[in-house]
């Protein structure tokens, strides 16, 4: 991603996306259990939420204390240091959007898992 801005409306339309499907899923097949795609949903929600708050970090070192004012080294550190938070920040939401992913596809029984496959790959 390129800025926090773009990492963060990623985040929200994923999370809007995972929970449209699962209301979806909810409304459209039958004998889905309520329970298990409210939980589903909040899984989705608070996943969302921690990993957006996790989006604004901050780079503690100052050019002047650690680096003796030398600006390019600093500014170098910094990027790295940035882009190594957002990467790992970016796959863990994803892993999260994987394991909720599974849950969706738990709720379905295994019929319909096989058909919506079937359509999927005509």
């Amino acid at each position: 991603m390129a800025n926090k801005r773009q990492l963060k409306k990623y985040m929200k339309e994923m999370a809007s996306s995972l929970a449209g499907e699962t209301v979806f899923i909810l409304n459209f097949y039958d004998n889905i259990d309520e329970e298990k795609a409210n939980s589903v949903i909040d899984r989705i929600l608070v996943h969302m939420t921690e990993k957006i708050s996790d989006v604004s970090v901050n780079f503690d070192k100052t050019c002047s204390e650690f680096y003796n004012n030398d600006r390019h080294q600093y500014r170098k550190d910094k990027r790295t240091y940035y882009k190594n938070c957002y990467k790992k920040l970016y796959e863990d939401f994803n892993s999260g959007v994987k394991d909720i992913l599974k849950d969706m596809n738990a709720l379905l029984i295994k019929e319909q898992l096989e058909e919506n496959k079937k359509v999927a790959n005509e």
